[in-house]
């Protein structure tokens, strides 16, 4: 029975059949046609998908043999060069010789290959068919080529002719490396084009291939979407609620705030995405994508390869997620989002991580990981606003702290010699130089400068000033460190001196409120006011002394004593000022020992400096600088000259005492184990010795290990013009 309704349903137009065979027939026509036109679709889209693979299979050894005759043609330059150097290593001469003819037959056919078509030879040495390139492109390429080929190859077979009838091949080979040299780099750009064009060739088949592809897919699923609709009529209500939550997911993803995704175990991302996830991490396809490579795209590869171990810990079971939450390594990070222009927008992103659980036999398990995505760059800036705000705010209460401590007459006296200082620095910077040497010199020249420039704010305890000047010594350092040295590696330093020359000019704006303030209450009554502390010029290089001793920590008590006695002309006096700064930190730096190593040797635990400025004869005065200290350390002194490579180690040895002593006023010579605020740059010394030499004066120091080391300066007197002395 089976076997016979099977045959009458296949008799629809015999009028003998019967009537409920013929409706049967009618009712499946449709679900027949479908399934038909379902399979034709799926053989002609995949008759045409072997077909197009086929030629793109093709276009790609194209592509390969044009990106070797670019080799090829770089090999037959190399070549050339390889025989014109080794005219006279046979052996050499001989395996550069066959590898030209070799890289030449194989370019020359290859080209021509490309012209006319035909066969030839492979990357794995098997013949391969090339068809005549047709796009405009790439026979404009070609023919290019060709043009360019022909006087190349004929100078090449002119010395190979040369070579092989044991010629002359000195012009020969002349004449094939300058047609190399001529036309190397045109050839490889036209092969460069030629790979260009098969590559748009082979993309637009692939293009058409997917388009084929798409029509093809969307055609047969509307006929399997015909058929289900005769089979599966029934849960048409469960489509609909599908198609309902389907929009309002759809409606969420497109409303939300933050970009979300979902990622699988293999750390792919899932089809569906918030809207906002383009506008966070720019245009771009994430469906699909790898998660690692996303963020090796905005951020470095060591950063994505630890987001990439955490994620991993989220899809572990056993690994509780609020206890790995802390852990998170994207929860604040810089990215840079590639623009349309070319450019990068820089961002700062929030990732969070939550795990997603899906039912599987009872069990939850983990199924996916929901990112979320936050774009927090204008938080992260008010944050920087704040803290910017915060430090100006605290630099600004510190400036007017350590005013309201200093002398208003030091003050108005370290603003003007800070502007001198800052003069002679950008004249020093603007000074034309023409060699290497002179512009290391600059380096040197203007760390002298602001080495004086730290001293005297250190001696004020002006922080910012000593803490500005420390920094811009650092950067000199290294500029004196590099090997090519410019002009332009001064650029840094100077935005550094210019911030330093705008702070100056804001606290000498205050200083001057201040001196109002001054003036204003100068008139309250004597009985309520606050007396003035009278100062000589000289009292705040006790504080100075005892800045650096605290610093160093080391206990000491300076004892001065004539640096009133005798009125030096202003900017004579502040030159002494510097070397005393100098002679000052050196001795509590270098010379004082701490207080457990004085109670050791049977001091006292305070140190002492003594500063004197005597007059010796109407013309000359002598100041002396004199610590109780362990004196000079000659032995490292020699290691110190040792370790610098810049004398003999056997002239070395062979120095005096009195030899090594002359090294602590040599440039950048220091004994300090580390580079500090008070030591280590080497310049404090040299600075005393550049003034003395500048006034033709005389030094002498004196040690003894253990007890003291001591500096007496002898500097001629250049007084002071009185008013009277003025106004003649």
């Amino acid at each position: 029975m089976a076997g016979k309704s099977g045959l009458d349903d296949g008799k629809e137009f015999n009028p003998g059949a019967k009537p409920g065979y013929k409706t049967s027939y009618k009712k499946y026509r449709g679900i027949i046609i479908s399934v038909a036109l379902f399979l034709l679709l799926d053989a002609s889209v995949l008759l045409f998908n072997f077909y197009v693979s086929f030629e793109i299979a093709d276009d790609a050894v194209g592509v390969n043999l044009a990106g070797r005759q670019r080799m090829l043609s770089q090999r037959m330059a190399k070549t050339l060069l390889v025989l014109d150097a080794s005219r006279d290593d046979p052996q050499t001469f001989k395996t550069a010789f066959d590898e030209l003819q070799l890289s030449k037959g194989l370019f020359d056919q290859t080209l021509a290959a490309f012209i006319n078509g035909g066969q030839v030879r492979g990357a794995g040495k098997e013949m391969v068919a090339l068809a005549p390139v047709h796009n405009r492109l790439g026979k404009d390429s070609l023919l290019h080529t060709l043009e360019l080929w022909r006087p190349y190859k004929n100078a090449i077979d002119l010395f190979t002719t040369d070579v092989q009838q044991n010629a002359a091949t000195e012009n020969s080979l002349a004449a094939a490396v300058a047609m190399a040299r001529m036309h190397n780099l045109a050839i490889l750009t036209s092969m460069n084009d030629l790979t260009v064009s098969l590559e748009q060739v082979a993309a637009s088949k692939a293009t058409r291939l997917r388009i084929i592809q798409t029509v093809g897919i969307s055609l047969a699923i509307i006929n399997f979407l015909f058929i289900m609709f005769h089979f599966l009529r029934q849960l048409r209500d469960s489509d609909r609620v599908i198609e309902k939550a389907r929009r309002e997911t759809t409606e969420i993803l497109e409303t939300v705030n933050e970009g979300l995704f979902l990622i699988d175990k293999n750390l792919m991302l899932g089809e569906q995405h918030s809207a906002k996830l383009v506008e966070v991490l720019g245009q771009q396809e994430f469906a699909g994508k790898s998660f690692q490579s996303l963020l090796e795209n905005i951020i470095n590869a060591k950063d994505a390869e630890t987001a990439r171990a955490f994620i991993e810990l989220l899809f572990d079971p056993k690994v509780k997620e609020k206890l790995i939450g802390d852990l998170n390594p994207l929860s604040l990070v810089e990215v840079n989002i590639a623009q349309s222009n070319g450019g990068f927008l820089t961002k700062h992103l929030q990732f969070s991580f939550a795990r997603a659980y899906q039912k599987n036999d009872g069990m939850q398990e983990i199924s996916h990981v929901l990112v979320t995505v936050l774009d927090i760059t204008e938080q992260v800036k008010l944050q920087r606003a704040l803290n910017e705000s915060r430090k100006h705010n605290e630099s600004q209460l510190e400036m007017i702290t350590g005013l309201l401590h200093t002398h208003p007459g030091l003050l108005r006296e370290f603003i003007a010699n800070s502007f001198n200082c800052f003069n002679r620095v950008n004249n020093i910077l603007r000074q034309p130089a023409k060699t290497v040497q002179a512009v290391r010199e600059k380096a040197t020249s203007i760390f002298r400068e602001v080495h004086n420039f730290k001293g005297e704010a250190a001696s004020l305890k002006l922080e910012f000033f000593e803490n500005a000047a420390h920094k811009m010594e650092d950067t000199l350092a290294l500029l004196c460190e590099k090997r090519d040295l410019s002009g332009n590696d001064y650029l840094g330093l100077t935005v550094q001196l210019e911030s330093l020359i705008t702070y100056t000019q804001q606290v000498e704006h205050l200083t001057e409120k201040l001196g109002q303030f001054a003036v204003v209450s100068s008139t309250i009554p004597r009985g309520k006011a606050i007396a003035n502390h009278r100062s000589d010029g000289w009292d705040h290089l006790n504080d100075f002394v005892q800045n650096i001793a605290l610093r160093n920590g080391k206990m000491v008590k300076l004892v001065a004593s004539g640096l009133s006695e005798i009125n030096l002309d202003v900017d004579y006096q502040q030159k002494l000022k510097e070397i005393c700064i100098q002679l000052l930190r050196n001795a509590v730096v270098h010379g004082i020992e701490t207080p457990h190593d004085r109670e050791l040797s049977e001091k006292p635990m305070v140190g002492r400096i003594d500063l004197r400025l005597a007059k010796v004869s109407e013309t000359e005065m002598e100041l002396t600088v004199m610590d109780d200290g362990k004196g000079l350390d000659y032995t490292a002194i020699r290691t110190q000259a040792l370790s610098s490579g810049k004398w003999p180690e056997d002239e070395i040895e062979s120095w005096t005492n009195k030899h090594l002593l002359g090294l602590i006023f040599h440039e950048g010579f220091s004994t300090a184990a580390e580079i500090n605020k008070d030591a280590g740059r080497g310049v404090g010394m040299e600075a005393v010795m550049n003034h003395v030499l500048a006034q033709r004066g005389k030094i002498s120091v004196s040690s003894r290990t253990g007890r003291h080391c001591r500096f007496v300066i002898t500097l001629p007197i250049v007084y002071t013009l009185n008013r009277e002395e003025i106004a003649a």
